[in-house]
């Protein structure tokens, strides 16, 4: 090898361990900061139930909200949607409890230093700084992920797509819906069968499952991966375990039965019963439309596509990628397939830790390439979505001129949708105050980041003297 072919590789190996300053705790930290320092700060009605249950948990003991009824139709109204009678008529979430107990942390937080019930802002607050950890956390888990399938810097770039270029920053993060509990457990479920944990892997897919009713499909495609071994299966089912007979427990208890849950049973089975016509028409428009496709709104992810033929000969990718495509399905059929006044197509944003997984055969293929700008470009428009999502509630930007979301003909508008409105509205004025955000939040990851490779470094400097081997052999 000659000296300059020596020099260049010993570049890349110091490139590769300087790499470690962009690692989980920079995602954590900058994730945070983006998610919940975002101006759209409006909290929708879904998430009510979810944290009010968290309240109920910390300061009463009990899963039943009677004593927070009156504050939260002060707040929302007489008829709460996201509230349900139980047993002996008693007030419960009408969503699935699951992301209430990834509340639990901050609300008891939020508790001690004061805020109760009839703090509605406090408590609001506390579901938007539990969104922001569970979105941050889902990141950071991904990166872990990644770096087993690619370099670590090809898994930063992909992580860092998915934090600030997807819906991971305009819905998981912005609000306590269900779907950023989902995307954690999915996420932590594709770290664990990547590296063979599968008792892990049962406990994550069954959390997602409570998490988000509509996922087992999502489990379903992704079994094969398990293995053929019936070591394997023992494992895994015996993971599941710790999740199902909670919740059917929670389920007798809360709505009288261990097979019911908030939403109505027949709910749950309608929707279980294909409609083609919606499904065809649904499917696209949650793909591909100006109002509600994935891709308009994070078209870096048509890369995924890629990544879904390039590595389709290797059952990670094919199953991730036939999980995800199984899922959009599934959420087209349902009838209220678009997500109300949400930004962008939140109800597919579970399939986003899929495509993750698939952004790494493609972004291996592109590197050195001259489809690299392609994709940088694609990444810029992307995070520039979110920014805008990030800078207003698109409920007072553009659902208030009340468009028939019930038509598909109202998603296809290029002139009409919520970007669009967006663009031409007060949010631009906002922009640059996201922009802020974002340079901030970058900055102090990227400043906790070297601080704990310091750290470190300290720690491993010290082992490797002569009175810390001396210490070691004292031990």
């Amino acid at each position: 090898m000659s000296a300059a072919s020596r020099s260049w590789s010993g570049l890349r190996r110091a490139g590769e361990r300087g790499l470690g300053k962009v690692g989980v705790a920079f995602f954590l930290v900058a994730c945070v900061f983006t998610y919940y320092g975002q101006l759209n700060r409006l909290q929708t009605h879904d998430v009510v139930g979810t944290v009010y249950t968290a309240l109920a948990l910390v300061q009463r003991h009990t899963i039943w909200l009677d004593a927070y009824l009156r504050d939260i139709q002060a707040h929302v109204g007489v008829y709460t949607y996201m509230l349900a009678r139980g047993p002996g008529g008693h007030t419960v979430t009408a969503t699935p409890s699951a992301s209430s107990l990834l509340a639990v942390p901050v609300v008891a937080l939020f508790h001690a230093a004061g805020v109760g019930g009839s703090d509605w802002g406090g408590m609001m607050e506390a579901s938007l700084l539990t969104a922001a950890l569970t979105a941050a956390a889902t990141v950071a888990v991904l990166f872990t992920a990644l770096t087993r399938l690619t370099t670590r810097r090809r898994a930063a770039l992909v992580a860092g797509t998915i934090a600030w270029g997807t819906l991971v920053w305009g819905v998981d993060g912005q609000a306590l819906w269900q779907h950023g509990g989902a995307a954690l457990a999915l996420s932590v479920a594709l770290l664990a069968l990547i590296d063979r944990r599968l008792l892990l892997a049962g406990v994550a897919l069954a959390a997602m499952v409570a998490f988000r009713p509509t996922t087992p499909v999502i489990a379903l495609f992704l079994l094969p991966l398990v293995g053929r071994r019936a070591r394997d299966w023992g494992r895994f089912v015996l993971g599941i375990v710790p999740f199902a007979l909670p919740l059917a427990v929670y389920n007798w208890v809360a709505f009288g039965s261990p097979l019911r849950q908030g939403y109505g049973t027949g709910h749950v089975v309608a929707s279980l019963r294909p409609d083609w016509g919606r499904i065809l028409q649904a499917t696209p428009t949650l793909l591909l439309s100006p109002g509600r496709g994935l891709f308009v709104y994070s078209p870096v992810l048509l890369f995924a596509v890629a990544g879904a033929i390039l590595g389709r000969r290797v059952p990670l990718y094919r199953w991730c990628a036939l999980a995800a495509l199984a899922y959009v399905v599934v959420i087209a059929n349902g009838s209220v397939w678009y997500g109300g006044e949400s930004f962008g197509p939140r109800k597919i944003t579970e399939i986003l830790p899929l495509l993750a997984v698939l952004l790494v055969p493609a972004v291996d293929a592109v590197v050195g390439t001259r489809w690299l700008w392609l994709y940088v470009a694609l990444l810029a428009t992307s995070v520039f979505v979110e920014v805008l999502g990030a800078s207003a509630a698109p409920a007072s930007v553009w659902f208030d001129g009340n468009p028939d979301v019930n038509r598909f003909s109202t998603w296809w508008s290029p002139t009409n949708n919520e970007i669009e409105a967006m663009l031409h509205t007060h949010v631009a004025a906002r922009i640059g105050w996201t922009v802020a955000i974002l340079a901030c939040a970058l900055l102090f990851g990227w400043l906790t980041s070297t601080t704990v490779s310091r750290v470190r470094g300290l720690g491993r400097a010290a082992g490797e003297s002569p009175e810390g081997r001396t210490a070691a052999a004292d031990r």
